[in-house]
């Protein structure tokens, strides 16, 4: 038995969120006058960041882009396993942006000229916005220099260094990640109150976890036994509990990887495919973030903020938010993905500072905690999913492929 403590200090990371969080609302929503000051301080670091978005973007695209390429030519079955990725998470992001559009009686378009009238409304609004089209002119930037890289090995090099580092920041982040939380929770108190505030959270925290049961839903009946006829009992005993409960514990698909791959081999997935797919799907499958991420998109702006939005504002931002959620970095809480997306948004509908501080403030503090651990074991068991899925015609799949 360790002392109150150690007790204390191994207390999972995603408990301190939680508790940053809700203290944070609770004192914000009591102490609105006094806490005023920290909260403007918290937007107005959230504005710092989000100028810093497009280089972030465009630091940790690139490299992803470049090995995405090159794992893709390795094989034909590294293909395939990329291609199922990729259309994976462009399903979930479609049903993401059908569900939430449906659900909160989003129309078509807002336009009386019609929807190509919208579209060039929103690409003008982010050309007339000082800096706001930089993070979609670093999405290109990114790809483009990803393929370069392909072919040109010191760029390659030089892309997989700044990956590296990215990667080495994450524990650093995770220090500062609590307090960063405590006062996003503070600037939600200070602006909604106490009681709004928490309802908004709890409300985000149901949202996420329809949705993600809406995926698992489609994962286990269509995919896994519908077409590839698995046990429902057993895949849920052996695989998918121990490893969604983990996965929700830690916030993090690359600290669950080594459980992921223990229990989908115990399962009786092949090592030849477990030790390629789950690893491979852990850096860039995050399919229920490309669901949940444009599902929020109507609950903070039209829900939250009472900004119009649209199906085709929702098309446009689609396949960004989907490209997001693929090369993302692994960092604490998802706040990679979050913060880009919430830029991105807020960019599209012409939000000027500081409300567009406040809105991205929101959208990340809203989406942590709770609903991360949602997205998170969703990430992870559709990783081993898919495993079992080709795991099950892997002989078949192979023999199929003439011998150079």
């Amino acid at each position: 038995m360790g002392t109150i403590a150690e007790r204390i200090r191994g207390l999972p990371g995603f408990v301190w969120t939680l508790f940053a969080l809700s203290i944070g609302i609770l004192l914000g929503g009591l102490f609105p006058q006094t806490l005023a000051p920290l909260a403007r301080a918290t937007t107005w670091f959230i504005q710092v960041v989000i100028k810093l978005v497009p280089i972030l973007i465009f630091a940790a695209l690139s490299p992803a882009v470049a090995k995405l390429v090159r794992r893709g030519r390795a094989g034909k079955f590294a293909g395939a396993v990329l291609g199922w990725y990729l259309l994976s998470s462009v399903l979930a992001g479609l049903f993401g942006l059908a569900v939430s559009s449906l659900l909160f009686d989003i129309p078509f378009s807002t336009s009386s000229e019609g929807a190509w009238a919208e579209v060039q409304l929103m690409l003008s609004t982010l050309g007339d916005q000082s800096g706001a089209s930089l993070p979609l002119l670093a999405i290109v930037g990114a790809i483009l220099t990803g393929f370069a890289a392909v072919k040109i090995e010191p760029l390659f090099a030089f892309l997989a260094r700044i990956e590296a580092r990215i990667g080495r920041s994450g524990p650093a982040l995770s220090y500062v990640m609590v307090p960063i939380i405590f006062c996003l929770g503070i600037s939600i108190g200070v602006r909604f109150g106490a009681s709004l505030g928490m309802a908004h959270y709890l409300t985000m925290t149901l949202y996420t976890a329809l949705l993600c049961l809406c995926w698992w839903l489609f994962y286990v009946f269509v995919v896994l036994k519908g077409l590839a006829r698995q046990p429902l009992r057993r895949l849920l005993k052996t695989y998918y509990l121990p490893v969604a409960i983990f996965a929700a514990g830690t916030c993090s698909s690359l600290v669950t990887l080594p459980v992921n791959l223990a229990h989908a081999k115990k399962y009786g997935v092949r090592d030849e495919a477990a030790d390629f797919i789950i690893p491979f799907g852990a850096v860039i499958n995050l399919d229920a973030s490309a669901l949940a991420h444009l599902a929020y998109a109507p609950f903070v702006l039209s829900y939250i903020f009472g900004i119009e939005i649209s199906w085709v504002f929702l098309l446009v931002a689609w396949p960004a938010i989907v490209l997001f959620t693929i090369a993302a970095p692994g960092l604490p809480a998802g706040i990679g993905t979050t913060l880009w997306s919430a830029t991105l948004f807020a960019s599209m509908v012409g939000l000027e500072e500081p409300l567009a501080g406040e809105l991205v403030t929101t959208w990340v503090a809203l989406s942590g905690g709770l609903p991360d651990m949602f997205r998170t074991a969703t990430n992870c068991t559709s990783d081993g999913f898919t495993s079992i899925v080709f795991s099950q015609y892997y002989e078949k799949y192979f023999s199929s492929i003439p011998k150079t």
